[in-house]
């Protein structure tokens, strides 16, 4: 039986159907608590993580090749200093060569080893640092949240922003963080919001609260508690001060910097800061976007998932199979180039469910098109029989 154009299209719309009512029951399956950690493995990667490993190591192909430097940023470590007398006495020095901010990526508790002459010190230095966004971080124990904050904000009038980073591989700075219902402006986005009032004004009028972090490396002025500082390190600057050293603070990123996936939070700050004030942002499908790109991409696979079942007997699944991988593979090829040429990043999930399932619900459909409830509302409105193979005789060959 010869299919026409009108069939095809009817045939790869019921495709679609069943495609979207599995990736539902698919849905339902994958939230139940028996398969968590398939999910928790699904999670840990993303097409992003790859496209991220070619720019960077792409932008690395030559040993002459010198990074990027972003001369806005100067990273401060006070690692191995535990005297907050000696912090106090740096955090002096900066604030009095004027930085145009000063983000403290520390978190002082009420304790202190040094002594309240030494817990004095700070307290009043911060109390003189009107350049000063300094840390607090939102924890949540089952149903209670709590705020840890540092000793000086007792003062008051301390510029505060939370420096929570997200589980697992870190792929985005979130703006507005929500634990629980309690919502804190995030350390980097309050950064922004002193320091570069232009890039935060375009950040509002995006509407989104989470961008992504582009990671292709920088190189930027790192000193220590025993360097001396100068005015051309700080002046103008966004000086954020951290511990390079804490491994607690460490956390796992997409690709590779300095022949290491693991950084500190501190810099991951820098380079969320970087993505935004050096135009490195990158833009992002929104969902509505992301679902009519997969019901496009989805329904024409269907209809070549019709045309392979109808028209090619013995090799239907496996040629279907093989125009499926080619499919996913074309598409991922074309994400990638999108994202390292424009950078914009498609919404490609329903896309490539779609064409996953495809294969799959167009054996499902065609048998649905020989049962008795399809053949009489096929009578009564006219729909298009299901074509060749509707059932198998007693010498096993498939019939129309």
């Amino acid at each position: 039986m010869i299919f026409t154009p009108k069939q095809y299209l009817w045939h790869g719309l019921g495709t679609l159907v069943l495609s979207l009512i599995s990736s539902l029951f698919f849905n339902a399956i994958c939230s139940s608590e028996f398969i968590s950690p398939i999910n928790k493995a699904l999670d840990s990667f993303n097409l992003y993580d790859l496209c991220n490993y070619y720019i960077n190591h792409n932008s690395d192909n030559s040993a002459e090749q010198e990074l990027e430097a972003n001369d806005d940023i100067l990273l401060f470590s006070i690692a191995g200093c535990n005297s907050r007398a000696e912090i106090a006495g740096k955090l002096q020095q900066i604030t009095d060569l004027k930085p145009r901010v000063i983000g403290m990526d520390v978190i002082y508790g009420e304790t202190s080893t040094t002594g309240q002459v030494a817990d004095d010190s700070l307290l009043h230095v911060v109390a003189r640092c009107p350049q000063l966004v300094t840390a607090k971080r939102i924890t949540q124990h089952g149903e209670e949240v709590a705020v840890e904050h540092s000793f000086y904000t007792k003062l008051g009038n301390v510029d505060e922003a939370c420096i929570n980073i997200e589980d697992g591989i870190v792929r985005n700075f979130v703006r507005v963080l929500n634990v629980n219902n309690v919502k804190s402006q995030s350390f980097v986005d309050r950064i922004i919001e002193r320091a570069y009032p232009d890039v935060y004004a375009k950040l509002e009028k995006r509407g989104q609260n989470e961008e992504r972090i582009n990671y292709k490396p920088v190189e930027f002025l790192q000193l220590g508690m025993q360097d001396e500082l100068f005015p051309e390190d700080v002046e103008g600057k966004v000086v954020l001060i951290g511990d390079f050293e804490d491994l607690r603070d460490f956390h796992n990123i997409p690709t590779s910097i300095g022949g290491t996936s693991r950084i500190a939070g501190t810099k991951i700050h820098a380079y969320a800061i970087t993505t935004l004030t050096k135009g490195r942002m990158i833009e992002q499908m929104g969902t509505v976007g992301g679902w009519i790109l997969g019901f496009i991409v989805s329904y024409i696979f269907s209809i070549i998932a019709c045309v392979c079942f109808v028209e090619c007997d013995k090799l239907s699944g496996f040629l279907t199979n093989i125009v499926m991988i080619l499919t996913i593979f074309l598409i991922s090829l074309v994400y990638g180039l999108i994202m390292i040429e424009f950078k914009y990043e498609p919404n490609i999930t329903i896309a490539l469910l779609g064409v996953g399932l495809a294969g799959f619900t167009a054996e499902i459909w065609f048998w649905l098109c020989t049962t008795k409830p399809y053949q009489w509302i096929q009578r009564k409105i006219h729909l298009p029989d299901g074509g060749v193979r509707v059932y198998v005789d007693s010498n096993g060959q498939r019939n129309a």
